[in-house]
């Protein structure tokens, strides 16, 4: 039944399936439906061009679809601008670096705390009373490595 209503469809199925994959695209994250949805389009238009069988439809189509997402992936990247006001919105810790702050638990064995703002960051560095000022060189995720000012 399924197969006689493919033969019956003929290069329909494609451009059916092919809208079907767009629109899915609208409610799905990410882009991959989009580049599918074009290579059935495109199969679909092979179809009615040429009346090709249904072995070389899906053979087309896997090609196609390959291309397409290669393709779109690579113009996607070269054309996509990242620019923000805030680069760093998402690694806090280097927005630290350079900054100097006091000791809010003094620094024993190189581990201590310092507190920025409303949070305590753990910190590495020489050791340090509470209260004695340090410049942050250098993050790592949640941990600041700090220097002594003098």
């Amino acid at each position: 039944m399924i197969v006689a209503m493919y033969e019956a469809l003929g290069g329909w199925f494609w451009m059916l399936l092919g809208l079907l994959l767009l629109i899915l695209e609208i409610f799905a994250p990410g882009v991959l439906f989009l580049w599918l949805g074009i290579a059935a389009l495109l199969v679909g238009l092979l179809d009615f061009a040429f009346h090709i069988s249904w072995q070389s439809e899906m053979l087309a189509f896997g090609f196609l679809a390959l291309v397409s997402v290669f393709v779109g992936r690579f113009l996607l990247n070269r054309f996509r601008t990242l620019e923000t006001d805030k680069p760093m919105l998402n690694e806090r810790g280097k927005t630290l670096i350079g900054k100097e702050f006091s000791l809010a638990e003094p620094i024993v064995d190189g581990q201590g705390r310092v507190k920025v703002l409303d949070s305590y960051w753990r910190v590495n560095g020489p050791d340090c009373e509470v209260g004695g000022k340090v410049r942050v060189i250098e993050a790592d995720g949640a941990l600041l490595t700090v220097e002594l000012i003098k």
